[in-house]
């Protein structure tokens, strides 16, 4: 009987790895958004049809794919950047895989990706960012004109960081664009304007000329409307098939 999926633990934290008919040989790990969970028997991307959809497009297409709780609302903590790289290391020494795998960052998981992959470059192959937080000093400012949210949001950060909060303010303050090294490998940021939060002017276009001064080349997709995930797969696929030649 053929194996299509297999939940594993590391640590307290559950991980999740899709299995194709006809591996490619590469691997993608796929970072998710606030809503973004996984348990031991199911997660987000199971239980949403287009999220659902667009993993079945990536195995149709060869790929391996793997996705962490990663400690849920992380907001790009250290913590969560050292255990992405903990699970790649564990996934590429049992699995028959390329070493440099794929990365797809969705919203909040941008945090994580734009701090790991410059420090491992060596283990990374390509990346996509769909709707990309990389500003997390500007949406903190954003959030506290909310107060709803802002409680809310404010106890997430003072969990995913262990500070409180006469000390949060100071640390999140740090956390923009100036954070960051331009990204070593092939980006392509994917960009629906009326369904994300993170606006292109204050997260997207900044990263982007961040990494163009470093002369590196990011590709830049803007939607003008709403597209279900599962639409933007194509282009996802696409953009790695063209960086798979030297392996």
């Amino acid at each position: 009987m053929t194996i299509k999926e297999r939940f594993f633990l590391i640590g307290e934290e559950w991980n999740v790895i899709h299995f194709p008919k006809k591996p490619n040989g590469f691997a993608i790990f796929i970072i998710g958004d606030i809503n973004h969970f996984v348990n031991s028997k199911t997660s987000s991307w199971h239980q949403r049809p287009a999220h659902f959809q667009f993993i079945e497009n990536l195995k149709n297409a060869g790929y391996t794919v793997i996705y962490s709780n990663l400690y849920g609302r992380h907001w790009g903590s250290a913590e969560a950047c050292h255990f992405l790289h903990r699970i790649y290391d564990e996934v590429t020494k049992k699995e028959i895989l390329n070493k440099k795998v794929h990365i797809i960052a969705e919203g909040m998981g941008a945090l994580v990706a734009a701090q790991l992959i410059p420090t491992k470059e060596s283990s990374f192959r390509s990346i996509v960012m769909i709707n990309p937080c990389l500003n997390l000093s500007h949406y903190f400012q954003t959030e506290k004109r909310n107060k709803f949210f802002y409680k809310r949001f404010l106890k997430e950060l003072k969990k995913a960081y262990s500070i409180e909060t006469t000390e949060l303010e100071k640390k999140i303050s740090s956390m923009d664009i100036n954070m960051y090294k331009a990204m070593p490998v092939p980006l392509k940021i994917l960009h629906c304007m009326n369904s994300t939060p993170y606006m292109l002017e204050n997260h997207v276009r900044p990263y982007e000329k961040l990494c163009n001064n470093g002369n590196e080349s990011v590709e830049v997709a803007i939607f003008l409307k709403n597209k279900p995930l599962e639409q933007l797969a194509k282009p996802t696929i696409e953009f790695f098939k063209k960086n798979e030649c030297n392996l």
